[in-house]
């Protein structure tokens, strides 16, 4: 036994033996019930529910709602987490257990007339309790569903090991179908109802006496219902249960929630104890974060850290207060749009920010003046330019009152290179006279040099000079003389047509949507083939038109506050469906690798790709040129670790994956990657083959030698890379649920396991579903998530003095952020309502180095 399991027996051990009081009891209690949201936490507290027998006693009267809604709270999320009650609940069982004391029993007296009318009384009882049991309890024989086509690969989960399915196999009570990504699939239910299902969509199939559930996990069905003469046809997601009979509609169950969307009839909707009733073309989500989506779109798919923490602590200090800086009204249209020339490469529009870094710069001052560690940082590298930046900030902001709300930088291409301007509104007169008193040129000093329209035809451009034509209505800053006098001839010209050209209307309705920060780019002609290949080799041209990235066309960013809050979108667009790099990114749908990390997981990094053996595919295309140039190399390296890279590797796999750090920093990081595996049979002998010819090859003098080796537990095979150079486990693995899960240790592979069997998981997290962006998106193809906090807590320990300020101040101002992205046809989308400026990405690494170091010094001494 490893030292890994001794003490993770010990603390299994630990746990058993240690027994709660009631006091210990009383303030569990309070916890969840205000984790819960519950306000009645003297009747949780005051009556304790301590046990599963004390809920199952309960399951009667919660099925009838008479519990209170304190007791209902607490009743749904145990079902929810305890599996074992999870399966009582479903089975409709609600047999309350009598613990009371038995009482003795009174003597009997024989009563002839009495006994006739009992037993005829228990006889039409026991007649209706059975015909109740047979209409409505009984699980009736037989199949449940048959798969009536498939296209691309699903598989059966059952009890009995999982299988890939063909058209014309069945599911009985208890299996589970999966289909892979890319897969479509079509059910027959026992009743003739049909069941559609996307790719990565995992749905089961029971019946109860004449109702039928089907119960969707995660995904996308369409369901057409079969008229029924009794029972009912019930949709279940993990929040939600639909109710139909004769009708057809949508299900949607992905990390937000689920929405359902009535195509024809009526559907009945419970959530969260409400019914809601429904007809076509109507629609009903669980998370106000999903918001409405056409319904035609929902079946469309037929990175030396203590040197710097204590400054970095400040940073994040001054974040928080420059975030509470009122941010300029969003802007719904633009009157620069039309008027910038019509071959305009990059459009970036501003609000005018003048107030906002006025106020700015004096909250920096003021934490200046408090912060002795900021001091150090501005008076070594910064502070003897504080007067001229004070200076520089005074006169944007002065400048600023000239003004519209509006700055527009237009990027323009001129005899082979790009120019740039930059286009304003002027609101009130005395600007040029401004500029010229607070930025003046001179030979010695380069400012700003005013010019009129008569003075800029005579000009000539001068080295490091910056111009600004004033106009009556608007005012033009540039470098170049040429570029001014091509905006100047176009705003003399009036519309140029910008606005209604494609990539205009790309940018209007940006607009349309409130503008803050708008940054697109004409990426077809900024990076055509001409520019991106002038200095590349023939192979290098190949492999560049191979890799898609050609295609792209436009980039549209844009940043908004909504109430305080930030919305971060972009938008890669390509010229046609995306091929190559460009296309990996699969479309948007459940990640199921999600289920394995926990909500406490401080970094996740999970997404979708298209099939791997694709991928490779791919990948062959890019480096093995037309003459064949570079597929020998290939040919060589699978005749030296004889495996086939596309067939014995990639083709396992499928395209769902995820790293995360999911566990204690120190004094290893709990790392934890979770791959989709198609083919674990065949993925573990290519692993063990590729093992065995490694060691096989002469790497040289340093080099390292490994092995797989396997045990059991349980029944569940488990495999652990051993260094045979080190005598280390560099990584234990297993396969479970169609996945393969990679962590440093046994325990945290198991902790995977617990993790998806309990359903704790991040994806359930309520905390990490407010996170997501709020929009109609029920899903994505790729997510990342980081949450600091559980990260930088333990560290607390390790550190003393300012480093310890440090760390408390960096873990009171660490804010979870998710960014979120969508891979569709012809485009690539991201999203979050997160912070995206703040440290927590750009520390993660530095904090985990920091942590190592430390423990290894503790090791040392």
């Amino acid at each position: 036994m490893t030292r890994d399991e001794m003490l993770l027996n010990k603390g299994i051990q630990a746990l058993h033996a240690d027994e709660p009081d009631a006091a210990q009891l009383s303030d569990a209690a309070t916890h969840v019930a205000n984790r819960l949201g519950i306000d009645c936490v003297g009747e949780v507290v005051n009556h304790t529910i301590g046990s599963c027998d004390d809920v199952r006693q309960l399951m009667a009267a919660y099925r009838a709602g008479a519990l209170s809604s304190a007791r209902s709270q607490l009743i749904k999320a145990h079902i929810r987490d305890c599996s074992a009650c999870h399966r009582y609940f479903q089975s409709g069982s609600t047999k309350a257990v009598n613990w009371s004391a038995p009482k003795t029993a009174r003597a009997s007296v024989w009563r002839p007339q009495v006994f006739g009318w009992t037993f005829a009384s228990a006889a039409a009882l026991l007649v209706c309790m059975l015909f109740l049991y047979k209409a409505y309890w009984e699980v009736p024989p037989g199949v449940r569903a048959e798969v009536q086509s498939i296209d691309g690969a699903a598989y059966r989960i059952s009890d009995a090991g999982d299988r890939q399915l063909a058209a014309g196999d069945k599911l009985a009570e208890g299996d589970h179908l999966r289909t892979s990504g890319g897969a479509h699939a079509v059910l027959r239910l026992t009743d003739g109802s049909t069941i559609e299902l996307n790719e990565r969509t995992v749905v089961g199939v029971g019946a109860r006496g004449h109702n039928t559930t089907v119960t969707l996990d995660d995904g996308d069905v369409i369901v057409q219902a079969a008229k029924r003469s009794s029972g009912h046809l019930y949709v279940r997601t993990p929040d939600c249960r639909v109710a139909v009979t004769g009708t057809v509609f949508s299900v949607n169950s992905g990390i937000k929630g689920s929405r359902v969307a009535v195509l024809q009839g009526t559907v009945d909707v419970l959530h969260a104890g409400v019914d809601t009733l429904i007809h076509a073309g109507d629609q009903v989500t669980t998370n106000d974060n999903l918001s409405p989506a056409p319904v035609a779109q929902q079946i469309a798919w037929s990175h030396d850290r203590e040197k710097y923490l204590p400054l970095l602590a400040q940073f994040s200090m001054l974040e928080r207060r420059f975030e509470q800086i009122p941010f300029p009204q969003a802007r719904y249209s633009s009157d620069l749009l039309a008027q910038v020339p019509a071959d305009t490469l990059m459009y970036i529009s501003i609000p005018n920010l003048g107030e906002f870094l006025n106020e700015a710069n004096q909250i920096f001052h003021d934490q200046l003046k408090q912060s002795p560690v900021l001091q150090q940082w501005w008076n070594k590298g910064h502070g003897q330019n504080s007067a001229e930046l004070d200076s520089l900030v005074e006169k944007i902001h002065a400048m600023s009152q000239y003004l519209g709300n509006e700055i527009v930088i237009v990027g323009v291409q001129q005899s082979g290179k790009p120019g740039f301007a930059i286009v304003a509104d002027v609101e009130k007169s005395g600007l040029g006279d401004f500029l010229s008193g607070q930025f003046p040129a001179s030979a010695s000093q380069p400012g700003i040099t005013v010019l009129s329209e008569s003075e800029l035809a005579t000009a000539n451009s001068t080295s490091n000079a910056g111009y600004a034509l004033i106009l009556q209505k608007q005012v033009v800053f540039s470098n170049s003389i040429a570029t001014l006098k091509v905006i100047d001839a176009q705003l003399n010209a009036g519309n140029s047509g910008f606005a209604t050209s494609d990539f205009g209307k790309q940018i209007a309705s940006a607009y349309t949507r409130g503008a803050g920060i708008i940054l697109a780019a004409d990426l077809h002609q900024m990076i055509g083939a001409k520019a991106a290949l002038s200095h590349a080799g023939n192979h290098g041209q190949e492999a560049m038109a191979k890799s898609g990235i050609e295609d792209a066309r436009y980039l549209i960013a844009e940043h908004r506050e909504v109430n305080g809050q930030p919305e971060n979108r972009l938008n890669l667009q390509f010229s046609g469906t995306r091929q190559g790099v460009a296309s990996w990114l699969a479309a948007p749908a459940p990640i199921g690798s999600l289920e394995f990390v926990s909500s406490n997981a401080a970094f996740v990094v999970a997404g979708l790709s298209k099939d791997p053996a694709a991928i490779a595919d791919d990948i062959m295309a890019m480096t093995v040129s037309k003459n064949g140039e570079g597929n020998q190399n290939w040919t060589e390296a699978e005749e030296k670790l004889q495996i086939n890279f596309r067939d014995d590797l990639a083709a396992t796999l499928g395209g769902d994956f995820l790293l995360s750090l999911d566990g204690p920093v120190l004094p290893t990081p709990s790392w934890k990657a979770v791959i989709e595996v198609n083919d674990s049979q065949r993925l573990e002998q290519t692993l063990e083959k590729l093992t065995t010819a490694i060691r096989a090859q002469n790497l040289g003098k340093g080099a390292h030698s490994i092995a797989i080796e396997s045990s059991n537990v349980n029944g569940q095979a488990f495999y652990a890379v051993h260094d045979l150079t080190s005598g280390n486990f560099v990584a234990n693995y297993t396969f479970s649920n169609g996945y393969m899960i990679v962590g440093p240790s046994r325990a945290l592979v198991m902790d995977a396991m617990h993790t998806y069997s309990t359903g704790d998981s991040l994806a359930h997290s309520t905390s990490f579903r407010a996170l997501l962006p709020k929009d109609q998106d029920e899903n994505y193809s790729a997510v990342a998530y980081q949450n600091l906090t559980p990260v930088i807590t333990p560290l607390l320990s390790q550190f003393t003095g300012d480093t310890a300020d440090a760390l408390r101040q960096l873990a009171s101002d660490a804010r979870p952020t998710v960014i979120c992205a969508r891979g569709e046809e012809s485009r690539i989308g991201i999203a979050s309502d997160s912070h995206l400026f703040g440290f927590d990405f750009a520390t993660l690494e530095t904090l985990m180095n920091m942590g190592n170091k430390n423990a290894i010094t503790s090791v040392k001494q």
